[in-house]
C-alpha cells in the first residue's frame, strides 16, 4: 500500500468519494453507523464476526460495513461519508501530517505477521544479496518492515537487495512463482500455500519482535465529539467479537472460508489461526511505540509526519468507557 500523498490528492479523493455517496439502509429503533475497512484479509475477521453473529445488533446498532481501499477509504472519512475506517493505520496519519482531524480509538492484531519466501535453493535470508525481492509498493508497510527486518540482519535492503513492486499478496505470490523474483514477503497464509509447492520460509518476521501497531480504528474528531456513545457501541461490539473468535474457531473458518473465498482446509486453518490465539488480543489498545513506528515509516515520502507525536494521534477515552 503505498503512502505517498501527492499535493492536491487529499481534495481530489474527498472530492470523488462525495460524488459516490454510501447511503446507510434504515433499520428501525438501531442507530446506524457506516464502517470501512480499506482491505481484504483474515485482520478483517472481528468486524466480519461482529455482523455475521449479532453483536453489532446487541449493541443497538445497524452497521453498514464497506470495502473502500486505502486513500479513497481515508478520503471518505475526512469527507463524512463514513463514520469509522479499520485499517493499518500509515495512510490515515498521513491524512493527519496533511491537516485532517483525525484520531484513533482502537487497535488490533498488533503482531508482526509477514514472512519473507523464497525460490527452492535459497535457505537463509543471506542468499538474497543481489537477488530481487517483492514487495507491494515502495516506501509501504511491506517495504518499511523488509528494511526493518535486513537491517536487523546486518543487511543493508537499498544495497544487499534489489526490491521491486509486485502487487497485493496474490500478486507477489504469482511474481515468486514465475521466478520474477527471488524471494517476497507475505502473511503465514500464503506463505504455508507456497510451502507446498516447493517454496521456504526463510525469515518469520515476527521473531525479530518489532513494536508494531496493527488495525486501527479511526474517526474524525467531530464524531467523536458528537456521536461518542456509537464510538463505545462498536469499540464494545468488537470486544465481544474478539470474544467470539477465541470461543467458537469452526464459526470464524466459516466467514474466513466466504469471505476470502478459501477452500483448502489447510489454508483456512491457518489463516484461522494467526488472526486468533496468541495473535489476538483479549482487548483493543492503542500501542504508542507501533503508532511511533509508523509515524517513522511515513517520513521519507510523507515529511510532515515528522513533527507528529503518536500520544496526540490518539483518544484512549473510548477504551476506557469500554473496559469498564
Amino acid at each position: 500500500m503505498s503512502h505517498r500523498i501527492a499535493s492536491g490528492s487529499w481534495v481530489l479523493l474527498i472530492a470523488a468519494a462525495l460524488l459516490c455517496p454510501l447511503s446507510p439502509k434504515p433499520l428501525h429503533g438501531a442507530d446506524k453507523l457506516r464502517v470501512s475497512n480499506c482491505y481484504i484479509g483474515g485482520g478483517i475477521l472481528p468486524l466480519w464476526m461482529a455482523k455475521d453473529a449479532g453483536l453489532y445488533a446487541r449493541e443497538g446498532l445497524d452497521v453498514e460495513q464497506i470495502w473502500v481501499q486505502g486513500n479513497p477509504a481515508v478520503a471518505s472519512l475526512v469527507a463524512g461519508e463514513i463514520d469509522l475506517l479499520y485499517c493499518i493505520p500509515h495512510n490515515v496519519i498521513g491524512a493527519i501530517a496533511g491537516g485532517a482531524d483525525l484520531q484513533f480509538i482502537a487497535s488490533i492484531y498488533n503482531r508482526m505477521q509477514y514472512r519473507i519466501v523464497a525460490a527452492p535453493g535459497i535457505d537463509k535470508v543471506e542468499q538474497l544479496r543481489g537477488k530481487l525481492l517483492g514487495i507491494a509498493r515502495i516506501h509501504d508497510v511491506s517495504h518499511f518492515y523488509v528494511r526493518l527486518a535486513l537491517k536487523k540482519l546486518g543487511m543493508n535492503a537499498d544495497q544487499d537487495v534489489r526490491v521491486i513492486s509486485t502487487g497485493g499478496q496474490a500478486d507477489r505470490t504469482l511474481a515468486l512463482k514465475n521466478g520474477r523474483v527471488a524471494a517476497t514477503i507475505l502473511n503465514p497464509a500464503f506463505a504455508m500455500s507456497l510451502e507446498k509447492d516447493g517454496f521456504k520460509t526463510i525469515l518469520d518476521i515476527e521473531t525479530l519482535n518489532f513494536p508494531v501497531v496493527g488495525n486501527m480504528t479511526g474517526a474524525r474528531r467531530a464524531f467523536l465529539k458528537e456521536k461518542r456513545p456509537l464510538a463505545v457501541k462498536f469499540v464494545r461490539a468488537l470486544v465481544g467479537s474478539m470474544k467470539k473468535i477465541q470461543e467458537d474457531p469452526e464459526l470464524s473458518k466459516k466467514i474466513l472460508a466466504r469471505n476470502l473465498r478459501l477452500q483448502d482446509k489447510a489454508i483456512i486453518d491457518e489463516n484461522y489461526r494467526f488472526n486468533s490465539g496468541k495473535f489476538l488480543e483479549p482487548f483493543p489498545t492503542l500501542p504508542l511505540d507501533g503508532l511511533r513506528y509508523a509515524i517513522d515509516s511515513l517520513v521519507p515520502t510523507v515529511p510532515a509526519a515528522k513533527s507528529l507525536k503518536a500520544e496526540a494521534l490518539i483518544d484512549p477515552s473510548i477504551l476506557a468507557e469500554v473496559a469498564k
